[in-house]
This record gives C-alpha cells, structure tokens and sequence, in this order.
C-alpha cells in the first residue's frame, strides 16, 4: 500500500500514516484509519468516493 498522509489533530501538521486500513464510515463513504507515525494518535482521512 502506498505512503497515505493526513491531518494530525495533535501534531498540528500533515503526517505519514501507519497500520493503515480502509473502512467505511457509518454514511457509506469510505476512508482510511490509522495512526500519526510521530506521535501515535488516531488519524483519518475522507476518500473519494469515485473510482
């Protein structure tokens, strides 16, 4: 899987997730879940829902 980046709530900063997985939220839009690789906190980021 390729390198995904998101918004860090806590780190105030786009980082680099890890143990990245695609889910799908409660409205049927998909995202990806994982952690901030600096500081371990919980990250998400809303994908596209065309493909």
């Amino acid at each position: 899987m390729a390198e995904e980046t998101a918004y860090c709530v806590k780190c105030r900063q786009k980082t680099t997730m890890k143990d990245c997985q695609e889910v799908k939220m409660k409205n049927g839009r998909p995202a990806m879940k994982g952690l901030c690789s600096v500081c371990g906190t919980g990250v998400y980021k809303i994908l596209s829902t065309q493909k």
